[in-house]
This record gives structure tokens, sequence and C-alpha cells, in this order.
């Protein structure tokens, strides 16, 4: 018995090591400027140059893609841990077109931003994000769409709890860090070395808020069974749109028209169910 004890528990501790060496490593490859497509002169509408200053003082680069209608709803795009801004600038120039206002920012160690990621850190940046949407952009938060890309879902999710937004996009994320861990490691339950992090669902049905759920059939990057999870866990208003053929952050380029009316729709339906 003695034996079977230490064997359980040194067990333990590998997964455990393990799941936190993963945790360190495996969540955020970032590319800093100049990686990526800099120059806007391309674009119909031109992104402004914002910065903004966390609350340990890290400076935080942004471009904000002005619609043209003065009332316009503001979506703030949390993305996902690959690349920079400049990977998501044409669906936020879409959108600006179609009268939902997009500021899309880097987080630290990212693009134009100082400093480097970290799990615990980039919960500052979405909050400084939504703080300055907020008292510097002086948009209501009636008039904030928290737009939360893979990594971004569950930092989307924990600004939706204070700030009292119109309604959350969720594109190819996943319910809780606990999920997604013993999901994408099965055998290995590496998930329960993280219980409580990324709450995404219990986060959103704390906000309250109305929410769309996106993804693709064919993410291999966060399996369709998690998105499965996530909608049918949310206990506030909710919609699903799924791409039977986009892979991990595929639908927008994949889908095209359905997924850009499917988010606006969603943003007017949310406004008027206010």
């Amino acid at each position: 018995m003695r034996s079977i004890a230490i064997v359980f528990v040194v067990t333990l501790a590998v997964l455990f090591l393990f799941a936190q060496f993963v945790r360190r490593t495996s969540m955020f490859f970032p590319e800093r400027h100049p990686l990526g497509e800099w120059e806007t002169s391309g674009f119909a509408i031109r992104p402004q140059d914002n910065f903004f200053t966390t609350s340990d003082g890290v400076v935080l680069h942004a471009w904000l893609f002005r619609a043209a209608e003065t009332d316009a709803p503001l979506m703030i795009w949390f993305h996902g841990n690959g690349g920079n801004l400049t990977h998501r600038a044409g669906m936020a120039e879409e959108f600006a077109r179609r009268g939902v206002s997009t500021l899309l920012f880097d987080w630290r160690g990212y693009g134009r931003s100082g400093g480097s990621p970290s799990e615990a850190k980039l919960y500052l940046d979405s909050e400084a994000a939504a703080a300055y949407a907020v008292e510097r952009l002086r948009v209501a938060p009636r008039n904030l769409v928290l737009y939360g890309e893979s990594l971004g879902g569950p930092y989307a999710a924990h600004v939706a709890r204070t700030t009292g937004a119109r309604c959350v996009v969720l594109e190819n994320s996943f319910p809780s860090l606990r999920a997604l861990g013993n999901t994408v490691y099965r055998p290995l339950p590496l998930g329960w070395f993280a219980p409580f992090a990324m709450a995404t669902v219990r986060w959103l049905n704390q906000a309250k808020v109305p929410v769309l759920v996106i993804h693709g059939r064919r993410d291999r990057v966060i399996p369709f069974s998690l998105a499965v999870q996530l909608y049918e866990q949310l206990a506030t208003p909710k919609a699903m749109f799924v791409s039977e053929t986009a892979g991990h952050c595929e639908v927008p380029v994949v889908e095209g028209e359905r997924y850009y009316t499917a988010v606006t729709e969603m943003i007017r339906d949310a406004a008027r169910a206010r």
C-alpha cells in the first residue's frame, strides 16, 4: 500500500509539473513589430493609432477603425495567442464598414505593445482596454461589444462581468482552461490542475449578457466539442454559429458574408433586448 501511495503521489507531482510547463510555454506566440503588415494605406477605412496604459504601467497599442455613424457601437477585439493585430485588421475594417467601430489592440509583448505576455497579466490588459473605451473614447457600456477570439475568449468574459457590455461574441474559444486541458491532452487530466482558471462560462453567466458562440467544426486546435460544451453550459441569451468547413480561427475567411451578418445581427438584436 505504501508503494502504491508513493507511485500515486509521484504521478500527481509529475502531472502537475507538466501541466505548469505547458501552461507557461504553449499559451503565447506573439509577433512583435515589425512582423506583420503595418502599411495602412490600402484600407478604405484607415485605422487610427491609439495607446493606453495598464494598471501596472505597460503601454499597449491599438488600431481604432471608426464607423461612419456617430452613435455606432464599439467592438473591443481580444485577439488570440498568435500573431498580432495586423492579422485581424481586415475583419476589423469590415465591421467598421458595416457600422460597428472596432478597437483592435495588441496584448503586451505583441506588435507595438510593451511588456511580455503572461496568463495573469493579460487580465490587466483586458481591463485597460475596456477602461480606455469607456473613459477616453467616451463609449457608453451599453454600446460596447466584447469579441473574444480563441484565447481572448476568457478575457472578454472577464471584462463582461464588470462593464455592463451589450453582448459578447466568442470565436473558436473554450468553456474553461480545465475543460481545454482535459480535452486537448486526453487521457492526461491536465485540466485538474487549473480548476478555476479562465472560467469563460462561469464569468459569462455572472455577466448575464447575450452571447454568440462561433466555431469551425474542423477546428483541430480547440475541438468543436468544446464549443458545444460552452454553448450548452451558458445560462444567458445565446446563439451559435457553426461553420462546417472552417478550422481554427478560419470562420471569417471561410464564411464571409454569412459570418459578418451573424455578428452584426447579434449586436443589433442585443441592443433591442436591453
